[in-house]
């Protein structure tokens, strides 16, 4: 079985087999510093996960819902600590490769600035009266 070790305790964590997790960071992170989505085996969905900037570092925050109390309440979350921390692994390593690796958007807009900031050239053309 695979195994995630656990940067926290330093105790095994069993992987989560068939997770798929999907990371979209924000434009502008402050204390909200991206969504993901997390795919279990290919047969349940969880959406809307936050992830926040913390005094201890990144936090995985599961979907909530404000009640009639008003506190958030989770809408779906692990049940065992080890699914919770194999979860959160799983979610935060993607969050790593996210923000490491520059985005298509990211790369296009810096080529505009890029090209915006070069001078133009004139380029004259003359007709050559043999040609064609």
């Amino acid at each position: 079985m695979n195994e995630i070790m656990a940067q926290d305790t330093g105790a095994d964590i069993p992987s989560v087999p068939g997770v798929s997790v999907k990371v979209y960071p924000v434009k502008e992170p402050d204390k909200l510093l991206a969504f993901a989505n997390v795919n279990l085996g290919g047969v349940f969905a969880v959406n809307n996960i936050r992830i926040y900037n913390s005094e201890k570092g990144p936090f995985v925050s599961m979907p909530s819902t404000k009640g009639k109390d008003g506190k958030y309440h989770d809408i779906c979350c692990p049940t065992t600590k080890e699914m919770r921390e194999a979860l959160h692994s799983a979610v935060l390593g993607e969050y790593q490769k996210a923000v490491e690796r520059p985005s298509v958007r990211g790369a296009l807009q810096d080529a505009a600035k890029e090209a915006a900031a070069r001078p133009t050239q004139s380029h004259t053309r003359t007709a050559d009266k043999g040609a064609r």
